[in-house]
C-alpha cells in the first residue's frame, strides 16, 4: 500500500472539517474527540495524497513529508546526487539558475531538464499506441491520478499508459543511457512525487522528492543567500516541446505537435478530475467512446502551481512566463524549426529502447466503506434527534460532508461521530435545557 505523504499536526487542528469538506475521497479523513476536542486525521490507506487539505487549512495542521532535509543532509556528507528539475521551476525558483549554482557548491555533479524526459515521454507514448494498437490511453504523469485508479477504479488499471512519467524517463535514461550510478533527487513541485517515487513500480530510480516549498524554507532557515552563486545551466541539451508540460494541457500540446488524428481530451482539478475518471470507467462499461488519449492532472493550474508550489503563484505568473517559450517552441512544428520535433523523435527511435520506459502498476486493496440499510440509517437519524425530513436533509456541509446521509454513512462505518454534527448538538442542548427548566420548576414546587 503506498504511504500518503499528508501528514497531521493534531495539536493545531481545530476540527473545523475544512479538510473533508475538500478532499474528494470519502472516508479518508477520520473525525476523533479528545479531551472533548475534535480532531481530524488521515486514513493512510484510503488517501489518495492530493495535498487540497494542505492547501485549505488555515490553522496549519496539515504538512507533508518530502526529501528535502535528507538531500541537503546527504550533500553536506560528501555524499554524490545527480539531479533533475521538473520545468515548473523556471516559475517557482526564479533565480533558478543561482539554485543550480549553489547545488553544485555542494557537490552536485549533474542538473538535467525533465523537459527532455518530458520529449521522451511523448514519443513513447505514440509509439506504444502504434506498436501495441492501443485506442485509449489515460496519461500517468500525475500520481494523485495513478493512485486514485489503483485505489478505487483498478478496472481502469488497463488504460493506464504504460510508460514512466517525464521524471521517470528522465532518471531511466540517466541511469540506462547515461550511465550515472549516483542516486538522483527530483526538484518537485508535488507532494504525490513521493508516492510515485517510493512505488515498487519505479525500481527505485528516483531517491528524493525535494519540493519547491520545502526548498525555499531550507534556504531561509539556513540563511542561504542565492545572489552569492554564479549562474548554472542544465546540463543536457535544450528540450522540445516538453518544457511545456507543466502547463494544463501540456501533454495536449506535445502531441498535437506531432499528430492531428488523436482525439485528445483535457482535464484538471482534483474533484474534476476525480469525477471524469468514474464518468470514464462509467463509459468502459457500457462500450461507449472515450478519447484517444486523456490528459489529466490532479492541480487546476497544471504542475507550475503543484500541491508543493510556492503559496503565492498565480496563474497570470505562469502564463507570463511560459508565454514566449511555448510560442517559440510551438513554431517547431511549423516555420523555420519545422524539422525540430520530428528530429529528436528520430533521436529517440534510433538510440531508446521503448521497453526501457514502460510502467507497471498495481492494484492496492483498500476497506471499502460499507452502506448501511435503511433500518440502519433510521437508527442512527433518530440517535441524532433527526426525526423529520427537514432534520434529516438539513444538509449544511458543516460537519464536511455534503449531505446529512453521508454524515450517516461516515457514523455507521466509524469515521465520524453524531457530536460533530451541529444540527444534533442544537437539538441536544435544547433538549438538555428544557429538561433542566422542568427540573428546576419541580425542584421549587416541593
Amino acid at each position: 500500500m503506498n504511504k500518503s505523504p499528508v501528514t497531521v499536526l493534531k495539536e493545531k487542528c481545530t476540527g473545523c472539517n475544512k479538510c473533508i469538506r475538500t478532499c474528494p475521497i470519502l472516508g479518508a479523513n477520520v473525525t476523533a474527540t479528545e479531551n472533548g476536542v475534535s480532531k481530524v486525521y488521515i486514513d493512510e490507506e484510503r488517501c489518495i495524497g492530493c495535498g487540497e487539505c494542505v492547501k485549505v487549512c488555515e490553522h496549519g495542521a496539515r504538512d507533508f513529508n518530502d526529501s528535502t532535509q535528507d538531500f541537503f543532509k546527504d550533500l553536506k556528507k560528501g555524499k554524490k546526487i545527480t539531479v533533475i528539475a521538473a520545468p515548473s521551476i523556471i516559475v517557482n525558483i526564479k533565480n533558478y539558475k543561482k539554485f543550480f549554482g549553489y547545488l553544485k557548491s555542494l557537490g552536485v555533479s549533474i542538473i538535467y531538464d525533465v523537459s527532455f524526459g518530458a520529449d521522451i515521454t511523448t514519443w513513447a507514448y505514440l509509439k506504444a499506441m502504434k506498436e501495441k494498437n492501443i485506442s485509449s490511453l489515460i496519461s500517468q504523469p500525475c500520481p494523485i491520478v495513478v493512485n486514485y485508479i489503483e485505489k478505487y477504479k483498478p478496472e481502469l488499471i488497463e488504460y493506464l499508459a504504460p510508460i514512466h512519467s517525464p521524471m521517470m524517463c528522465t532518471a531511466v535514461y540517466l541511469k540506462k543511457y547515461k550511465h550515472i550510478c549516483e542516486d538522483i533527487a527530483f526538484l518537485s513541485p508535488c507532494i504525490g512525487k513521493l508516492i510515485e517515487i517510493n512505488d515498487k513500480n519505479t525500481d527505485g530510480y528516483v531517491k528524493y522528492n525535494v519540493t519547491y516549498k520545502k526548498i525555499l524554507d531550507y534556504l531561509r532557515d539556513n540563511n542561504v543567500n542565492l545572489n552569492n552563486y554564479d549562474e548554472v545551466e542544465f546540463d543536457n541539451v535544450p528540450a522540445s516541446l516538453g518544457v511545456v508540460y507543466s502547463l494544463p494541457g501540456g501533454l495536449k500540446a506535445n502531441v498535437k505537435a506531432r499528430t492531428e488524428e488523436l482525439h485528445v481530451l483535457q482535464i484538471e482539478g482534483h474533484k474534476e478530475a476525480i469525477e471524469y475518471l468514474n464518468k470514464y470507467s462509467d463509459r468502459v462499461k457500457a462500450n461507449k467512446l472515450i478519447p484517444s488519449l486523456l490528459d489529466i492532472l490532479n492541480c487546476k493550474n497544471g504542475c507550475n502551481i503543484g500541491t508543493a508550489s510556492l503559496d503565492n503563484l498565480t496563474e497570470y505568473d505562469i502564463q507570463y512566463r511560459f508565454h514566449d517559450i511555448k510560442v517559440e517552441k510551438l513554431r517547431e512544428k511549423t516555420g523555420l524549426f519545422k524539422k525540430k520535433i520530428k528530429s529528436i523523435d528520430e533521436y529517440f527511435d534510433k538510440n531508446l529502447n521503448l521497453n526501457d520506459f514502460v510502467r507497471k502498476y498495481t492494484a492496492q486493496k483498500v476497506k471499502k466503506i460499507i452502506e448501511p440499510t435503511q433500518k440502519d440509517y433510521d437508527n442512527i437519524f433518530d440517535e441524532m434527534m433527526k426525526t423529520t425530513t427537514l432534520g434529516k436533509e438539513f444538509n449544511c456541509s458543516a460537519c464536511g460532508y455534503s449531505t446529512c446521509k453521508e454524515m450517516v454513512k461516515m457514523i455507521f462505518n466509524g469515521i465520524n461521530s453524531k457530536e460533530n454534527c451541529i444540527y444534533y448538538v442544537k437539538k441536544k442542548s435544547i433538549w438538555n435545557i428544557a429538561n433542566w427548566k422542568k427540573k428546576m420548576k419541580r425542584s421549587k414546587s416541593l
